[in-house]
């Protein structure tokens, strides 16, 4: 991947990142369920050391001194346990949950997006520090992506039903 690719790169992955961040940020600000409200702060915060590290290395590119081998994206954050995100109380509580539900659709598909943004981008680096950390771009979108999807496919029949939005 050449420099002109590499800057496109990382300027739609900027945009990305922030596009979460601000995203994840809103919907932990507006919910009010305690589980919902700690995982989306908790995805915001990822997004946005995964911006602060695309960052510096967009910085570095564009000062002419290439890729820094030396920037980290840091520690993962897991959610304890192997439970719900959402508190108990919340599915017992599903109707009109109207916001959590779209930040879990929408976040289902922000994070499958990036993961396959990052994928595709890594297969196409030439820098094995590059194509390294951009796979582990993708490792981290992708597990936020399962994480939400298997929140989202675990509440949405219980939502559905409980909003009268199915048929049956």
């Amino acid at each position: 991947m050449d420099e002109r690719r590499l800057v496109k790169v990382l300027e739609d992955a900027l945009r990305a990142e922030r596009d979460g961040f601000e995203f994840y940020t809103m919907a932990a600000e507006r919910s009010d369920d305690p589980g919902a409200k700690d995982v989306l702060a908790h995805l915001a915060e990822e997004e946005r050391r995964h911006f602060d590290a695309l960052q510096k290395e967009y910085r570095s590119i564009l000062a002419g001194s290439g890729w820094d081998a030396t920037v980290v994206l840091g520690e993962r954050w897991s959610p304890e346990g192997a439970g719900g995100i959402f508190s108990g109380d919340f599915k017992r509580r599903i109707t009109g949950r109207h916001l959590e539900m779209s930040a879990l659709s929408i976040g289902v598909l922000l994070e499958k997006s990036a993961y396959e943004f990052y994928a595709a981008s890594a297969e196409r680096a030439d820098d094995e520090a590059v194509r390294r950390f951009l796979e582990e771009l993708a490792e981290w979108e992708n597990g936020h992506y399962q994480l939400l999807l298997r929140e989202d496919e675990g509440l949405r029949d219980a939502y559905w039903e409980e909003n009268r939005f199915s048929p049956l």
